[in-house]
Order: C-alpha cells, then structure tokens, then sequence
C-alpha cells in the first residue's frame, strides 16, 4: 500500500473530513436562517419553556434573543456576531398571536438598509446553536444574550 492510499484511510484524515462536514453543516444552517429571516415578516407568538417560563418565537417555533449591548431600535450586532447570532430581517412589523406583543413590535434599520425586528425597542435574533424548534440554547450566552420574555 502506497503512503497516498494509507493518509488517504488515516483516522486521522477521516476525522479532518468529518470536522469539515460539521463545519459546512453550521455554516449551511446559519446561511438558512439568515436568508429564510430576510425579509420573511414572521409572524410572533409566545411559547411556554420549561426553563424559561413564556419567551418569544417566531412562526417555526425558533426562540428569540435579544443582545443587551445594543442600544434601544440600533443593533451593535455585525459580522462574525452576525454570523453566530442572525438578526431578525422583516420587511414589516409582522403579526403576532397575542395584542400585548404586537403592540411592542417595531422594526430598526441596519447598516446595510435592511430593517431588523424589534421588541420594545430591542432587536431581536436568532442563535446558530438552536437547530429546532423550542430549543434555547443561547440563554445567558456571555452572560448577555437572553430570550426575550413577553
């Protein structure tokens, strides 16, 4: 057997391709909740989490974050923070299942002249992390990324 054909089956190669699927995989899912969040205008609706009591999530079932270093109606939220965390890109303010939290949902521009979903002023976002729906995996990230409760 020649050394090609041995690195070739090396676990250690095997493993490296694995790594690399994984990584295309995270990075398929971001681009997917990004592009599906891009002028989407989902509609909001409040589910209960064990852990969290009632949080927001949009029509998927995909749980909302809000960053605590943004400032009320601006996101400080970009590039590889973007990448981990997608902003909720609308066209509008979308509808939502219950009066209180329709009447808190605003919209705030982004650099690039796309509006991102607010509530009460907060932008809000998605996390790469949560792969389904009702996950919160993101709660208390860096101790400032938090579902948002209504």
């Amino acid at each position: 057997m020649s050394l090609h054909d041995r690195l070739r089956q090396s676990p250690v190669r095997l493993g490296l391709g694995r790594s690399a699927r994984l990584a295309a995989s995270v990075a398929l899912l971001a681009a997917s909740l990004a592009s599906s969040a891009a002028f989407a205008s989902p509609s909001i609706g409040i589910t209960s989490d064990p852990a969290n009591g009632n949080i927001l999530v949009d029509d998927r079932g995909m749980t909302l974050y809000r960053y605590t270093p943004d400032q009320p109606g601006a996101s400080s939220c970009y590039g590889g923070c973007a990448s981990a965390w997608p902003p909720v890109l609308v066209d509008a303010a979308p509808l939502a299942t219950d009066p209180s939290v329709a009447a808190g949902l605003g919209t705030a521009p982004r650099t690039d002249g796309s509006q991102q979903l607010t509530y009460q002023g907060a932008p809000l976002y998605y996390y790469v992390g949560d792969t389904q729906a009702h996950q919160a995996m993101g709660q208390g990230s860096d101790g400032v990324w938090f579902v948002v409760a209504p």
